[in-house]
């Protein structure tokens, strides 16, 4: 090997090695990774998780069925709903009593004027109303693949509003959308925003026991490393404490349960397979 040839191989390993790298604050408590399962394959491109009492739901997301999965927390299938609606992109699922949300907003590389919130009747999932959102400022005619903000993954039912939460391929601060259910189509623009986050955000959910967001993300790059990280973020989008998930890559979503542990559900990357797993924050 000539010594040209070592340079370019050690400049090559070195940006491979350091192309992920990311420096975490210190956090004020533990996390403890407490279980972890794999998924079926079925759910092999999960994105997007809720917990409720009796187990939680996820889908999947570019393309594959418009599928809302009820799994136990196990990780096993019990439940299949599919819905008469086409699966564009859809990234997250949240809820209430009365409904599904289902985000259709993926939007990697831009192209997307506009994206879609459908809101499911649990009772009858056949009664569907759609909504159809623009990003104030969006010209996807200009944008850069993965090098825009006009993209997103993370939805939440807080309260009365309906929170989407930016994936911010290009400036990395955290856009925070309030979306109006009662407004079939509608601009949103930004109301809040979260600096200091390692990475793209792809799962939200509130955590009622400690009163804050609960954050999943990372950090990638076109070698298919990962920097993965779990966040807390106050109820004003302070952010609070980060954690890195150094055994996993593209996360995809979160949920709180009702005794305050938190799951998440990561997507099929080459050498792993989909998986579900909790985790506890310790004092």
């Amino acid at each position: 090997m000539n010594t040209h040839f070592k340079f370019a191989a050690l400049s090559a390993s070195l940006v491979l090695a350091s192309a992920c790298a990311v420096q975490y604050p210190i956090p004020s408590a533990q996390l403890q990774i407490k279980n972890i399962v794999e998924l079926p394959e079925e759910l092999s491109e999960t994105s997007g998780l809720f917990c409720e009492t009796d187990g939680m739901y996820s889908l999947n997301d570019s393309g594959n069925a418009p599928v809302i999965y009820r799994i136990n927390y196990q990780g096993e299938i019990i439940e299949r709903t599919r819905l008469p609606l086409t699966n564009k992109d859809w990234e997250a699922i949240t809820a209430d009593a009365s409904s599904f949300y289902i985000a259709d907003v993926g939007n990697n590389k831009g192209k997307r004027e506009q994206v879609e919130i459908h809101k499911v009747n649990r009772s009858n999932v056949n009664d569907i109303t759609s909504i159809t959102l623009k990003y104030e400022g969006n010209d996807a005619s200009n944008n850069i693949p993965y090098a825009h903000d006009f993209d997103s993954e993370a939805m939440v039912k807080h309260g009365d509003d309906l929170l989407l939460f930016s994936k911010s391929w290009k400036t990395g601060i955290t856009h925070i959308y309030k979306v109006n259910e009662d407004e079939a189509e509608q601009t949103i623009s930004t109301f809040a925003s979260i600096d200091g986050l390692p990475g793209v955000v792809t799962g939200v959910d509130f955590d009622q026991h400690q009163n804050r967001f609960v954050i999943t993300g990372y950090k990638s790059d076109p070698f298919g490393n990962f920097a993965t990280f779990m966040a807390q973020v106050s109820s004003d989008f302070a952010l609070l404490d980060v954690w890195p998930l150094e055994q996993y890559k593209q996360v995809e979503g979160i949920c709180v349960d009702n005794n305050g542990t938190y799951w998440f559900s990561e997507e099929a990357t080459e050498g792993r397979k989909a998986s579900l797993s909790s985790a506890r924050v310790m004092p």
